[in-house]
């Protein structure tokens, strides 16, 4: 209706719609840092041992969850999402979805009848009830029972920050370095490693030695390293990523978008009117 004259979006079904049948609204995608994950607690009983955690990474279709919740507008991603930190997928536990294996890691484990809570927020992402409903259809295809439990944003906040959950569906802040994105969460002294409530001293020092080092080429291998070690831990199963999306009347012009979600360059931004 020409009401707005520039929007930030994050919900890719608005992006389609705003740029559908026509439209001349300018559409900019920006791959985003942020990636959508499935957050497993291994501190609760029914996610201790690592076959049972392998299991669900294994039944999982990481693409099918992409298609299903963000209609295909994303890529999948290994744990560092900045692309020169990216690990090769190839290199990754059970990146392709195997349900004979998923159900032997289970039979190994000697688990049957598993059933857990899968928490998410309604609306924030858009995506996230949508992608906890796609995982638990599959889930289902390998005999693990789930519960959605949807909280208001806040409530979720409060309830993510305690690790007061079995598993939870989140869209976590990326950063360029891998540094910030992994310390906080896998060292065992990082703020938030309450919250993923997984690390090893094997971890702990391959961070302490990629932190160590300045040369990106030196760091890399570390931090494919890392990604091997935490994909075969399982204590998350890393999605995907999504973009980042900036809407716009013809006559903005201007603007750069970010993948970190900065908008920054708004102050750039001016109207050709």
């Amino acid at each position: 209706a020409k009401t707005l004259d520039w929007a930030f979006i994050n919900d890719p079904r608005v992006a389609i719609r705003a740029g559908a049948g026509g439209s001349t609204i300018n559409i900019s995608r920006a791959p985003a840092l942020a990636y959508h994950v499935l957050q497993l607690n291994a501190k609760r009983l029914m996610f201790t041992d690592v076959k049972v955690r392998q299991a669900i990474a294994c039944a999982i279709d990481r693409q099918e969850v992409l298609d299903t919740a963000s209609l295909g507008e994303g890529e999948v991603t290994s744990p560092a999402t900045p692309p020169y930190y990216r690990a090769n997928l190839k290199d990754l536990f059970c990146y392709k979805k195997d349900e004979a294996k998923a159900k032997q890691l289970l039979a190994d484990a000697k688990v049957t009848n598993l059933k857990f809570k899968i928490m998410a927020a309604t609306g924030e992402p858009p995506t996230a009830v949508a992608e906890a409903q796609n995982i638990q259809a599959q889930l289902r295809k390998i005999g693990v029972e789930t519960e959605i439990e949807t909280l208001e944003l806040g409530v979720y906040v409060d309830r993510w920050l305690k690790a007061d959950f079995d598993a939870v569906v989140a869209l976590n802040g990326g950063n360029p370095d891998p540094d910030v994105m992994f310390y906080r969460y896998w060292h065992s002294t990082g703020n938030l490693n309450s919250v993923a409530n997984y690390s090893s001293p094997e971890i702990d020092k391959l961070l302490e030695q990629a932190r160590a080092v300045a040369d990106p080429e030196k760091r890399k291998p570390i931090y494919d390293d890392i990604q091997k070690k935490l994909t075969e831990a399982a204590p998350w199963v890393w999605l995907y990523v999504g973009y980042e999306y900036r809407v716009g009347q013809p006559y903005v012009k201007g603007f750069t978008p970010l993948p970190n979600g900065s908008l920054i360059y708004l102050r750039e931004a001016w109207l050709d009117k």
